[in-house]
């Protein structure tokens, strides 16, 4: 799957899970999940690891390390493309 379709997926988790209007988000691929950027809060990381694990067939982590995958759209795409490709190899 390419990254841009990754992204695509996680955007339509925001909407669904989330209820965002992505009409109504002033951000880019490369702005911050959190505050200033997406405006996603911890609670809702919840719902996006559930929507990933659902919609990607990838096992998310619940430690520090996974947790710098979350500070951009980018940086979540290109996490779980990483994974679905060993989960694929």
């Amino acid at each position: 799957m390419q990254l841009d379709e990754i992204k695509e997926g996680i955007k339509h988790i925001f909407t669904d899970r989330l209820n965002m209007d992505l009409s109504q988000i002033d951000a880019s691929d490369d702005d911050g999940l959190f505050e200033d950027g997406w405006g996603i809060d911890s609670i809702d990381v919840i719902d996006i690891v559930l929507g990933v694990e659902q919609t990607f067939g990838v096992k998310l982590g619940q430690d520090e390390e996974v947790q710098k995958h979350f500070s951009t759209l980018n940086t979540l795409a290109a996490y779980i493309q990483s994974l679905m490709d060993a989960k694929a190899a």
